[in-house]
């Protein structure tokens, strides 16, 4: 799950999924909070629906409900991305059980309690007034805590919830690094193509995040002329030396994909089309003073660059329609000399 909101944005998610949370007497718990951001940030329509079935006919979700949810919208996800899918259905069996026990357990130990239940509202009136990141993540500290001190009556409760929290996350490390080798391009360690498609589309789909939304595509000049010149080993190279100036260059609001061949992508939100080109400049002159040093040999490669093209996403087009115009300012380039940046 790619989430492309700013600190902004995802304050405002925290705040309103707390009240849901507490509201309604559900745990506190990682699973619960992972249903109720996306829940109100509305990323995965399909859930949404799904808690409001659940809600049309029950005041709140079962310990049960919510695990069953978490796993077929938003952990599923992860496995349908997985090349190694036999290892990741027995990573998510053992998930499933563990997770199961730990929301019995938190379930139980944090029902009935009326001076927690007090302090949860609080919390809640704390968060309505919160004006600032820092202020929300005090306030979900605080809950944290609450939380603990309940817990601490039983030492055994204690070992066994350590023992379940560090099982999951060594888990969930195993499910991160089976996701990245099935979303990352192994030769530039950027997003891969499928990767791209996804994250382009959802953040396209938000209205709110769409219109500040830009996209750079680049095209390596005469990178045929490497291959054919000098070997693959040596295009590889210059392939690898662009992903890492993408990943070393660009702004934290940017996202990084091989697109494909010799051609890469960015897709870059909360920006102007200047602040666009801006990014592709850079690039540019970046990649101009790369110089690939040709192996057995004395000969330094030094006549390395790329053509851009920039456009900014407009309501109501389609993707295939905003890549299409990108493409078109990236030809323009191409036809007006190579080497440079042209914004649709």
């Amino acid at each position: 799950m790619n989430y492309p909101e700013n600190v902004a944005a995802a304050a405002d998610y925290l705040k309103k999924a707390i009240p849901h949370i507490v509201g309604r007497k559900i745990p506190a718990n990682p699973i619960n909070y992972a249903l109720w951001y996306n829940y109100v940030a509305n990323h995965i329509p399909a859930l949404n629906k799904a808690i409001d079935d659940i809600l049309s006919n029950n005041v709140s979700i079962t310990p049960e409900q919510s695990l069953s949810l978490y796993l077929q919208f938003i952990i599923n996800e992860h496995a349908l991305n997985n090349k190694q899918t036999a290892n990741n259905e027995r990573t998510l069996k053992d998930i499933t059980e563990i997770a199961t026990k730990l929301l019995s357990n938190l379930n139980s130990s944090m029902s009935g309690t009326e001076s927690f239940e007090q302090q949860l509202n609080d919390n809640i009136a704390q968060m309505q007034e919160a004006k600032s990141l820092d202020q929300v993540s005090d306030i979900v500290d605080s809950i944290v805590i609450s939380t603990e001190s309940m817990k601490s009556a039983s030492q055994q409760h204690i070992s066994d919830l350590k023992a379940s929290t560090d099982e999951i996350a060594s888990l969930k490390h195993q499910l991160q690094r089976a996701e990245r080798k099935a979303t990352v391009d192994q030769l530039t360690q950027l997003y891969n193509r499928h990767s791209f498609d996804t994250q382009l589309s959802q953040l396209t789909q938000n209205e709110a995040v769409a219109s500040s939304v830009c996209l750079i595509l680049a095209d390596l000049d005469h990178f045929k002329s490497f291959n054919d010149d000098y070997g693959h080993v040596i295009g590889d190279r210059v392939l690898q030396r662009m992903g890492e100036l993408i990943q070393d260059h660009c702004p934290d609001n940017a996202i990084g994909a091989r697109y494909g061949g010799e051609e890469f992508a960015i897709i870059l939100s909360n920006s102007s089309i200047e602040q666009a080109a801006e990014v592709a400049e850079l690039l540019r002159s970046k990649l101009q003073q790369v110089r690939v040093k040709l192996k057995n040999s004395d000969k330094i490669l030094n006549n390395i660059s790329s053509s851009f093209g920039v456009a900014r996403f407009e309501a109501g087009e389609s993707i295939e329609t905003f890549i299409d115009r990108t493409d078109q300012a990236l030809y323009r380039a191409k036809d007006n000399g190579r080497n440079r940046v042209e914004i649709f």
